[in-house]
């Protein structure tokens, strides 16, 4: 079975609890992830709300020179195909929080440099961006995320929009006509959260050729079991999204009960899928090809 997910906390785990990646008792460590070939992981570096500024930027380097003491992410296409040939975890750079910027733009170019593909602007609460989808203000980005986003694109970095609010969606929207990425967002027709996407927002993401990343937490799908996960993906596919949707687990990133909290779900979730009647090549789209499309044309 072939994997690409697109977002999992693990990084923050890892180092916070100082782990290995080769094998711990996360939901994600590489031993658990070779069942996948080829296997593509976004690993997003979480920025905790309380870090700000050189702190923020500080925290990020920490983490990523931790990870990078046990493994090589890749930055190129070339670099990709090579870790799949060679049957190893295609591993991917992220982050969520744009604070890692510490408030300066110049630290942009020191994301590209580590390799980092995606960056989600805002986490629940408000930072130098923006506002989350939980913060109290309604306002979109702020000017400086507006230059941010502008710049993101400039070094092939792309904007995130999950856990954005939706004045800050929809700023994003206005500044490019270049597609964005939503890694780990689900509908809010099937249930109703701050943190899903309204079919007006799927629909801008879709035609702009972006991709939304399901995810498995249980309070913005409403309950967490695969006949729900059916529903949401059957639903933006409804919409028109079988070359938008894909997977975008927060492993690590949410709590999730035994047997969600370990990769060998994904293989009961796509036998489930397939008895609901989606064919092999939809679920291959949902949990590779969508993703590995996006990034080969975009990022790498």
């Amino acid at each position: 079975m072939r994997l690409f997910d697109l977002h999992c906390d693990t990084l923050y785990e890892l180092y916070q609890n100082k782990l290995s990646l080769h094998q711990n008792n996360l939901h994600v460590d590489l031993q658990k992830g070779n069942r996948f070939s080829p296997w593509c992981q976004v690993f997003a570096v979480w920025i905790p709300e309380d870090k700000r500024g050189e702190e923020a930027v500080a925290f990020f380097s920490n983490v990523v020179a931790y990870a990078c003491q046990q493994f090589s992410f890749i930055k190129t296409k070339p670099e990709a195909k090579r870790a799949i040939d060679e049957g190893k975890c295609a591993g991917i750079l992220a982050v969520e929080g744009g604070s890692v910027l510490g408030g300066n733009i110049e630290n942009i170019a020191r994301l590209s440099n580590f390799g980092v593909k995606i960056v989600t602007l805002t986490w629940n609460g408000s930072n130098e961006l923006g506002n989350g989808c939980l913060s109290k203000d309604t306002g979109g980005l702020t000017s400086f995320g507006k230059e941010v986003v502008r710049k993101l694109y400039q070094h092939r970095i792309m904007p995130d929009v999950s856990h954005l609010n939706e004045s800050g969606f929809w700023d994003v929207a206005e500044l490019s006509d270049k597609p964005f990425i939503a890694t780990h967002s689900v509908s809010a027709d099937i249930h109703v959260h701050p943190r899903n996407l309204n079919r007006c927002q799927f629909a801008e993401i879709r035609d702009r050729g972006g991709v939304v990343g399901i995810n498995f937490c249980a309070d913005q799908l409403g309950r967490l079991d695969f006949e729900t996960v059916y529903r949401h993906l059957a639903h933006f596919c409804d919409l028109g999204g079988e070359n938008t949707v894909a997977l975008g687990t927060d492993f690590d990133g949410t709590t999730l009960p035994p047997p969600w909290n370990n990769m060998a779900v994904l293989e009961a979730l796509a036998e489930h899928l397939c008895k609901k009647g989606f064919s092999e090549t939809m679920l291959d789209k949902f949990f590779f090809e969508n993703a590995w499309n996006f990034f080969e044309k975009h990022l790498l």
